[in-house]
């Protein structure tokens, strides 16, 4: 049978465990409280360091995406440059140095933020592709090409380290690939080996070079053969555009200083940019973050390498974390004293209690200083509700002295429509000790100041009971500036939400007069300047020389190829169709040129019946569906997207989903994207919400749902 109550004398006697002496007690049990308060501060400082360190991952991963955002703009700017120049070049039978750098000063490259330094051109021809290729179509090494392949022409401004005039630009293996590329592609090469001029130290960077193709018959397609053989017979030109790396890569750091980047081409890999600082401190620049993007330009993969020291990950957080760790050891501390004058009051007994009663005042004594002094407002009340402490910042909050609310009621500081329920909250907290008050989680609460002035507080109440009864404590503090700050942020944000549906309205609008004004008045200009030129054309076709007549046509073409110019960028920023025909028609006609452009297919799976949209519905409908198609040409290397609309349960619901490498990616609250942060606005203007569905290699799919009322006319509705 067990025994109950007193221990048995034999657990007494050969007990294993040691008794610690009284006196040694207190600082035993000091010892252990001041332990466990700051275990518990020093997890605090690591869960906050951890916390620094995960938003500062989290701003690194943003601010490189946008810099390989800004690097793919800089060399899609540089190639609509060649572009622009192969307009002349197609139709000028030559162009003499002077021409050249006349033309070249009027792009101003020097004053522009674009990262091309010299324009030129070589002259190239069918033989001089056969010595190219050896006569096998592969690239032949230096022995196979004996004379220029294409020798440099142009080249403007003639700088100390630009490519030289009569330079072959085939003189490299990796040039004469580059050149092939750009002859049999009919788009732009990238050259990353070519030869370095002048005085090297003087530019720290190397050159890169960007070729594009001129070729002397155009067709239907203005400037491009359709077929490789036919481009190499047709081949008349190559434009060669000289970029500058180090301005091209230092624009795009230029809000990124903490973030070092380094550019690195081929197999093996060379370097060709580096923004690391040589002379810094190694302990303070060690990266401690990497992330590696890669960019295709011109068919040649370039590897984009980003690192961030421990500087840029400490930078702005050593403040909260050491004001954690500096309040645990102070509250350790506190504590352990606190445990240390608790134990020996407990240990001296009867025999010391008038030393305990001196104690117990000083304690009590330190308790009011620390009441005093606190930031918060402290009112302390018996069980009949009458205030018995009110500290000084208390005094300050309710416009009170503590001589004229000690004594009162606590009632004269609540606004009289909450007395009944206070007093409810405070019985109940008698009797079940739970608070559903508890600072910054509770609702907003209101104050009564002496002069009758309402105000908003945030408070929690705690109970103690000694020898006279309970006593009721209030910590509260008065939260009318964060109130004021939160209604004013809340205002701003629907200003600017405001605004931006505004911006979109008035772009949208000119965008739409725009497009009219380029397909109405400049197309049948152009229209009425080809009818004209042909009419000159017929009139001399018998009397002129055959090089003027060859012009001429060259002039038709050029005609032909701006009016296409023309009826394009009208399409791009708003096509007719969408205001003549409606949204279907405008988005089969989108899916079909977002094929044509970049091969890739669009499955659709448009279900919407007899269902017609307002011109406000279609308009947000093809921007976000315009938008999508160019998030997957850009960045899902794709071969696959389907695009599903249907109309189902009084929602009308938009799907864009490809079958590209997806992304691992924050929630989609966390994005920075500026394109589907535009999606989201168009779709908030509406009612409308957006989800995304991605992850690492399964793709990426935009969920994007309506209101039928807010994308259906009124009289559908009804």
């Amino acid at each position: 049978m067990p025994f109950r109550g007193k221990t048995p004398f034999a657990q007494k006697s050969f007990s294993p465990m040691r008794v610690v002496p009284p006196q040694r007690r207190p600082v035993l049990v000091a010892a252990v409280t001041f332990a466990v308060v700051l275990s518990a501060a020093l997890g605090a400082w690591r869960w906050v360091g951890e916390q620094s360190l995960s938003a500062a991952k989290s701003r690194f991963y943003q601010n490189t995406v946008h810099i390989t955002a800004d690097l793919q703009r800089e060399f899609a700017a540089s190639e609509s440059l060649l572009r622009g120049a192969r307009g002349l070049l197609s139709v000028a039978p030559a162009a003499d140095a002077d021409a050249w750098r006349r033309y070249v000063a009027q792009l101003d490259l020097d004053e522009t933020s674009s990262a091309v330094r010299a324009l030129g051109y070589a002259d190239v021809d069918a033989a001089g592709v056969a010595r190219l290729t050896g006569g096998t179509g592969n690239v032949a090494g230096p022995a196979a090409a004996p004379q220029p392949v294409a020798p440099v022409t142009q080249m403007a401004p003639a700088a100390a380290d630009a490519m030289p005039v009569g330079y072959d630009l085939a003189s490299a293996p990796a040039s004469r690939t580059a050149l092939l590329h750009a002859i049999d592609t009919g788009a732009s090469a990238l050259d990353t080996d070519a030869a370095p001029f002048g005085d090297v130290g003087s530019n720290p960077h190397p050159r890169l070079y960007v070729y594009f193709p001129v070729y002397s018959s155009i067709g239907s397609d203005p400037g491009l053969p359709p077929t490789p053989q036919a481009r190499r017979a047709g081949i008349k030109r190559l434009l060669v555009a000289a970029l500058d790396t180090g301005r091209l890569f230092d624009n795009a750091l230029a809000r990124q200083r903490r973030i070092d980047l380094q550019v690195l081409s081929g197999t093996p890999a060379t370097v060709l940019y580096s923004s690391a600082a040589g002379d810094d401190d190694p302990v303070e620049t060690a990266p401690v973050i990497r992330k590696t993007d890669t960019l295709r330009v011109g068919g040649v993969p370039i590897t984009l390498s980003y690192t961030a020291s421990g500087r840029y990950l400490r930078a702005g957080d050593e403040f909260a974390a050491t004001t954690v760790l500096i309040a645990g050891v102070a509250a350790a501390c506190l504590f352990g004293a606190i445990a240390f004058l608790m134990a020996r009051k407990g240990g001296r007994g009867s025999v010391a209690t008038s030393e305990a009663r001196s104690q117990l005042n000083l304690n009590e004594a330190r308790m009011m200083g620390i009441i005093r002094s606190s930031m918060e407002a402290i009112i302390a009340v018996d069980e009949r509700q009458n205030i018995v402490i009110f500290n000084p910042m208390a005094e300050q909050v309710f416009g009170c002295t503590a001589m004229e609310a000690v004594g009162s009621s606590l009632s004269r500081f609540i606004p009289e429509r909450f007395r009944a329920g206070h007093e409810r909250h405070v019985e109940q907290f008698g009797v079940t000790g739970v608070s559903d008050r508890k600072m910054g989680k509770q609702r907003v609460l209101f104050g009564l100041r002496s002069n009758g002035e309402e105000f908003p507080i945030e408070a929690s109440i705690s109970q103690i009971r000694n020898g006279d009864g309970k006593l009721y404590t209030v910590m509260l503090r008065d939260i009318t500036e964060r109130i004021k700050a939160e209604n004013a942020q809340r205002q701003t944000r629907e200003e600017l939400r405001e605004l931006s549906a505004n911006l979109q309205n008035v772009r949208e609008e000119e965008k739409t007069r725009i497009a009219r004004e380029l397909h109405d008045d400049l197309g049948q200009q152009l229209t009425a300047l080809k009818m004209d030129l042909s009419s000159v054309e017929q009139e001399l076709e018998t009397t002129a020389e055959p090089r003027l007549l060859q012009q001429l046509r060259g002039m038709r073409r050029l005609i032909d190829a701006t009016v296409a110019s023309v009826r394009r960028i009208a399409a791009d920023l708003r096509p007719v169709m969408l205001d003549d025909l409606g949204l279907i028609p405008a988005i089969e006609w989108l899916a079909n040129d977002f094929t044509n452009r970049y091969g890739i297919d669009v499955e659709r799976r448009i279900e919407v019946g007899d269902t017609s949209f307002t011109p406000a519905g279609a308009t947000t409908l093809f921007r976000i569906v315009q938008e999508a198609l160019t998030n997957v040409a850009r960045h899902a290397e794709a071969t696959l997207v389907t695009l599903t609309v249907r109309v189902e349960g009084g929602v009308c619901v938009l799907q864009i989903a490809d079958d590209g490498h997806g992304a691992n990616r924050s929630p989609p609250s966390a994005e920075k994207s500026f394109g589907l942060l535009g999606i989201r606005e168009r779709a908030h203007m509406l009612g409308g919400t957006v989800e995304i569905h991605t992850s690492s290699g399964e793709g990426f799919a935009l969920t994007v749902t309506f209101p039928l009322s807010a994308v259906q006319p009124q009289e559908m509705q009804t």
